[in-house]
C-alpha cells in the first residue's frame, strides 16, 4: 500500500499541504478525533464538527472537488458558521497519508460507493487495512450501507457484488477478512428508515420523510496488534438489547 507523507487538505477551494507542526497542534488540542472516510460532500462531517467543537473531525475523500462548498463554509469565522475543527483531506483510504495513522478515536463509513463500497463489501485488504491504519486500538468502525442498492434496478457498478447482510458477513468470510486486518466485528444490525437518524440525521433528511430505506449497520472494534485475540464481541441477535449507538450529527 503506497502512502504519501503529508496531508493534502482543502483551504477554501484550493488544495494545500498541511504543515506537520500545525497538524500536530490541531490534534493535541482535540478532545476526540473522528475520521469520516468517503466523506463525499463533507456535509455530515461538517455537522459533526459544529455539534462537537472540542472534537477534531477529519473528512477523507479522493474526489476533493465535491468537498469545496463545505470547505468554504468551514473556513468562515465561527460566528458565521465556520468550523475550524474540520479538516478535509484529499485521499483514498487505501493510500491514506502516514500523518493520519493512529489518530482516530472513531472511524465512520457512511453510505460508501465506488472503490470504498467494493472494498468494504468484499473485504479487500487495501481498504480494510487503510481503515485500520487510521484507528487507535479500541476505536470503533461504524459502517452504514443502504440495502436498496441491491434492489431492482441494481446499478451496473455493483451487479457483481454480493448483498451485504447479517448472514453474509459470516458466510462470505468478510468477518474473517476484517479480523485479518485488525477489526473484530462487534455488531451487525438492520436499521429501518424510522430509525435512520440514529446513524445520520443528514442522511435521513436527504432521503426525505417518505423514504423506506433500510440500512445495514456494521460495527467493528480496532484490535490492538499486540493482542491478536482481542476482546470478545458477538453480533446482536434479534431481540437482544443493542449496544448504545455513538452520538451522531444533529
Amino acid at each position: 500500500m503506497t502512502r504519501t507523507a503529508t496531508l493534502k487538505v482543502l483551504a477554501g477551494k484550493k488544495l494545500t499541504d498541511l504543515d506537520p507542526a500545525e497538524w500536530a497542534g490541531i490534534r493535541a488540542a482535540a478532545e476526540r478525533v473522528l475520521v469520516d472516510v468517503g466523506t463525499g460532500d463533507a456535509r455530515t462531517a461538517y455537522r459533526q464538527a459544529i455539534a462537537h467543537p472540542d472534537w477534531l473531525v477529519v473528512g477523507v475523500d479522493p474526489a476533493w472537488q465535491r468537498m469545496t462548498e463545505t470547505a468554504v463554509r468551514a473556513a468562515r469565522k465561527p460566528a458565521k458558521g465556520g468550523a475550524p475543527n474540520l479538516v478535509l483531506v484529499n485521499s483514498a483510504i487505501e493510500t491514506v497519508p502516514a500523518a493520519l495513522h493512529g489518530v482516530a478515536d472513531e472511524v465512520t463509513v457512511l453510505m460508501p460507493w465506488g472503490k470504498l463500497l467494493r472494498g468494504v463489501v468484499l473485504g479487500e485488504d487495501d481498504v480494510l487495512s487503510g481503515l485500520r491504519s487510521v484507528a487507535k486500538a479500541g476505536a470503533p468502525l461504524e459502517i452504514s450501507i443502504g440495502t436498496s442498492i441491491w434492489r431492482d434496478p441494481i446499478p451496473l457498478e455493483i451487479r457483481d457484488l454480493p448483498e451485504l447482510t447479517r448472514e453474509s458477513v459470516e458466510s462470505t468470510g468478510l468477518a474473517d477478512r476484517l479480523a485479518a486486518s485488525g477489526w473484530e466485528v462487534a455488531d451487525i444490525r438492520l436499521v429501518p428508515h424510522t430509525d435512520l437518524d440514529t446513524i445520520s440525521s443528514s442522511w435521513a433528511r436527504r432521503l426525505g420523510s417518505g423514504a423506506t430505506e433500510t440500512v445495514l449497520h456494521l460495527r467493528a472494534i480496532a484490535v490492538d496488534p499486540r493482542d491478536p485475540v482481542g476482546p470478545q464481541h458477538t453480533a446482536a441477535e434479534p431481540g437482544d438489547d443493542a449496544p448504545e449507538e455513538p452520538q451522531r450529527d444533529v
